[in-house]
């Protein structure tokens, strides 16, 4: 199990989490688009315990029945995905991670969903919405 840390950008959210990363993996979904600003979501998929440490600014999101968002309300850092159905599934922005030199991106995902001013890379596997759904993380639920 890997410890990971990390902040949002004013540090009125500080976090720790401990899993193993799933996938690592960059999101093209539209509500994934929005909340970044117009690119993807850059995030390690992990199972384990996620520990809000300083939650002075963290504000979070309902954006499904499936999921909330959290984000820090003073600086406006994304900071997570977390599964309604299961809180120990969750997706951390890598950007706001202290140490991200033990992951590598593993594919992109929901790229039928891409905006047409973006661009995919060819540096990992591209997987569909209906690849991703089809093909579910194995331990999920």
């Amino acid at each position: 199990m890997t410890d990971y840390t990390g902040q949002c950008l004013c540090g009125d959210v500080t976090f720790t989490a401990k899993g193993e990363a799933k996938r690592v993996s960059a999101c093209y979904c539209g509500m994934c688009r929005t909340q970044n600003g117009g690119g993807a979501f850059h995030g390690a998929e992990l199972r384990g315990e996620l520990t809000i440490t300083n939650t002075t600014g963290l504000k979070w999101y309902a954006s499904s029945d499936k999921a909330r968002r959290g984000f820090c309300a003073n600086c406006g850092s994304s900071l997570f995905w977390q599964s309604n159905i299961n809180p120990t599934y969750f997706d951390i922005s890598l950007g706001v991670l202290d140490d991200v030199s033990n992951l590598k991106l593993e594919a992109h995902i929901f790229v039928d969903d891409c905006a047409p001013y973006q661009t995919v890379p060819n540096n990992a596997p591209h997987l569909t919405h209906a690849d991703v759904l089809a093909n579910p993380l194995q331990d999920q639920s």
